[in-house]
């Protein structure tokens, strides 16, 4: 299942259930279920280039458009409540999308969750790769320092 929200696709998916295997008349139960998203979004970048065919020559620049993508992955559980089960449908004829919607339904903070931190990380990769002075840190000589040693030097 394939969820879009803010140009970030989400795609769901189930690796593993647990069951138990008795509950009133109703055999191999789903308590647990293991859910996959695998958060992306592809965005053109476009910046600078500078090639030197020979070493100490001049380089040529032109613009480059990449289309890049970025992705973030997580998994998380969702216990399903077995007791009172009013409509039962058998382990053997269970499709991804039903038991991903009773997952959603058993628990929709904690998918929200997920989904909404997934989409942080992959909007701040996005940015990073967009706006990367927004990110880079320095540590520089003070001004003052800079030129008090200029100034030592300079005598």
């Amino acid at each position: 299942m394939i969820i879009t929200s803010n140009s970030v696709n989400h795609e769901y998916t189930i690796p593993n259930l647990i069951t138990v295997g008795q509950v009133d008349s109703n055999y191999n139960v789903i308590e647990q279920v293991t859910i996959y998203i695998n958060s992306s979004t592809t965005f053109d970048h476009t910046y600078e280039k500078t090639i030197y065919e020979e070493p100490g020559m001049v380089g040529i620049t032109s613009i480059v458009t990449e289309s890049k993508t970025v992705e973030e992955f997580t998994h998380f559980f969702v216990d399903l409540e077995t007791s009172n089960i009013l409509s039962f449908e058998e382990f053997d004829s269970l499709e991804e999308d039903t038991v991903l919607q009773w997952a959603f339904e058993a628990n929709p903070e904690k998918v929200n969750a997920h989904q909404n931190a997934n989409e942080e990380k992959v909007l701040e990769k996005k940015d990073r790769v967009l706006n990367p002075l927004k990110y880079y840190k320095d540590s520089p000589v003070t001004p003052w320092r800079r030129r008090a040693d200029e100034a030592l030097a300079s005598q």
